[in-house]
């Protein structure tokens, strides 16, 4: 299967390719490099340095390639950042959201399945753990751009027969996490250990989230035997 991805060469994207290509699937990784780094796309995958506002180079990607589906990582993920920037998120966020949308609908694609969020979503629920059936109640642009992400899929991807899916991840860390944003807190503290210093721990040290390894389910299945590196 082509598939195209997008956030190709940031953190969890990388790790998509890697599954996509040990499955055997024809990959195109799509990435501005505004956050990603073009080392972390693997060995095999195709590149094209795109930004998913950009609904020309977006359409023409798309158009060339053709995939049979797209799976749609790319994303600003700074939520202090939506705050201070709405518009500029939500362009990011949405209308990057509706152009491969529109881009894969145009050349038939198949599926689409799309990166939104766990928590940023759901605000602060009076009871955890949340499900899917907790109410979303999002605090900041960036969540609530990811809930518009999900209804553009329900309501534009229903319409045209394409078979759509959301991943609300929540926490992941792993290898090639960036340890100088605002998450990502197991690649901080890392960092911190190894420079020889102590992590902050707010609190009094007890556990409130979970953690969910970026590879598990690739490294479980046996498709890779290397281990996480």
């Amino acid at each position: 299967m082509r598939v195209l991805l997008t956030g190709g060469a940031g953190f969890i994207g990388s790790h998509v390719a890697e599954a996509l290509l040990a499955a055997r699937h024809e990959v195109l990784a799509l990435d501005d490099l505004s956050a990603g780094d073009r080392a972390n796309v693997p060995a095999g995958a195709r590149f094209a340095q795109v930004d998913i506002r950009d609904r020309a180079a977006v359409l023409r990607a798309v158009e060339t390639f053709r995939p049979e589906a797209i799976n749609h990582q790319a994303a600003q993920t700074n939520l202090r950042f939506s705050v201070e920037n709405p518009i500029a998120d939500g362009r990011a966020n949405v209308l990057g959201t509706l152009y491969l949308l529109e881009a894969a609908l145009g050349v038939g694609a198949e599926r689409f399945l799309y990166a939104s969020t766990g928590g940023a979503i759901y605000g602060q629920p009076a009871r955890l753990p949340a499900d899917e059936d907790t109410p979303l109640q999002p605090l900041a642009p960036y969540g609530f751009h990811k809930f518009l992400g999900e209804e553009v899929l329900r309501l534009v991807g229903g319409q045209g027969g394409i078979a759509t899916c959301a991943l609300r991840y929540g926490n992941v860390y792993g290898p090639r996490q960036n340890p100088k944003g605002e998450a990502g807190v197991v690649a901080i503290f890392a960092m911190q250990m190894l420079r020889g210093g102590r992590p902050t721990i707010f609190g009094d040290g007890s556990k409130t989230r979970d953690y969910v390894f970026v590879a598990v389910a690739f490294y479980r299945a046996g498709q890779d035997r290397r281990g996480p590196g």
